[in-house]
């Protein structure tokens, strides 16, 4: 064998060597969660909000979903106000995300976010789920984004035709020129409720 012979192979064998340890690192990154990897199709910004959560949550088709909490200086978003609730023994059905309808932030005015300028499409998540609401017209309440009406005088119980059932509202080519993305909700009659948030980058 020629010397030339011999460092092609070593040269082959080095190359070997670099892509199994790129191959390491990744995976060593992945398992210690200071990388994460795209799913394919998934948008390059996505969150998922499970509102008045204490924890996060993976739905059935493989979502994660942020616990809830306030918009505060520290926060890139949050609610501005408003009460929870968790009704955990409802067993919500129609869904992948059952656990999603069964907590609640009500009273709430807004959500604000923090984002990167660019169009996003925001879905929204809604059930009626008070057992003190018996029937249509007894929670009314109107939705904007960006201070744009999304929701008039919008009716969970009536829209989903009854009580415990899931609604998602989704809103494309929502456009943030100035890094903010803000939800707001105004009242009628009873207090505004949602359950979850979803953004995601267009």
């Amino acid at each position: 064998m020629g010397f030339g012979t011999f460092l092609k192979g070593m040269d082959t064998m080095l190359k070997r060597w670099i892509s199994v340890a790129r191959v390491v690192s990744v995976a060593v990154l992945l398992i210690s969660g200071c990388a994460t990897m795209d799913q394919p199709g998934e948008p390059e910004f996505t969150l998922r909000v499970n509102c008045a959560a204490f924890e996060p949550y993976t739905d059935n088709a493989g979502n994660v979903w942020l616990p809830d909490q306030y918009m505060e200086q520290e926060n890139d978003w949050g609610a501005v106000d408003g009460m929870t609730v968790d009704r955990s023994d409802l067993g919500m059905t129609g869904t992948d995300a059952p656990e999603i309808y069964e907590t609640e932030r009500y009273s709430v005015t807004a959500y604000e976010f923090k984002l990167p300028n660019g169009k996003y499409t925001v879905r929204l998540h809604f059930a009626e789920t008070y057992e003190g609401i018996y029937g249509e017209n007894e929670r009314v309440f109107s939705v904007s984004i960006n201070d744009k009406l999304v929701l008039e005088d919008f009716d969970p119980y009536k829209v989903a035709g009854g009580p415990q059932k899931p609604i998602v509202k989704e809103f494309k080519g929502v456009t943030v020129t100035d890094g903010m993305l803000v939800i707001g909700f105004e009242p009628n009659i009873e207090n505004p409720e949602i359950n979850g948030i979803e953004i995601l980058s267009e």
